[in-house]
């Protein structure tokens, strides 16, 4: 079995705040917590998103996101009724 790579994702922190970037019911909010911090797919994305919301800089931090590996697995035991 081959090992998983990580995703790369995005987070952006505020430059004059130091608050991170977060979703907030379809729209963006700001946390303290990193760990909060929406992810963001793209470089690209993350800045565009950041222009809008951060008026006197900002700062894009590359993190990795583990991917999880979900597998189905068959019952080891047979119902009879």
């Amino acid at each position: 079995m081959s090992a998983l790579k990580p995703e790369v994702k995005f987070i952006v922190q505020d430059k004059e705040s130091a608050l991170f970037l977060m979703p907030v019911h379809g729209d963006v909010g700001f946390t303290t917590w990193a760990h909060e911090a929406g992810r963001f797919d793209g470089y690209a994305d993350a800045v565009d998103t950041a222009a809008l919301n951060c008026h006197e800089g900002f700062y894009v931090t590359e993190v990795c996101a583990e991917r999880k590996l979900l597998v189905a697995a068959k019952p080891s035991f047979d119902l009879v009724g």
